[in-house]
């Protein structure tokens, strides 16, 4: 008999979606100890994004159309939007 745990996400699913999964009978502590996990992940992955924008040249800002005053705008919307593929 196989009794492989099913908890899984596909390939490049945001980490707050796999938490999203898990306890979801474990009553208020659990949801709220989830929704904590998931917060501090997007902060992580806005935080990275930051960082890789303010690496970036001025040069390549402009030809992403982003100026460096709005990179904090810019990485929310990178990590917090839908994004459909090209």
């Amino acid at each position: 008999m196989n009794n492989h745990n099913t908890l899984t996400a596909s390939h490049g699913a945001p980490l707050r979606d796999l938490l999203a999964n898990l306890s979801t009978g474990a009553g208020t502590f659990g949801g709220k100890l989830r929704a904590g996990f998931g917060n501090a992940i997007t902060h992580m992955q806005i935080s990275r994004m930051q960082s890789v924008l303010n690496g970036m040249s001025d040069e390549q800002l402009a030809t992403a159309g982003v100026t460096r005053k709005d990179i904090p705008q810019h990485a929310r919307a990178l990590v917090l939007d839908e994004y459909d593929g090209l």
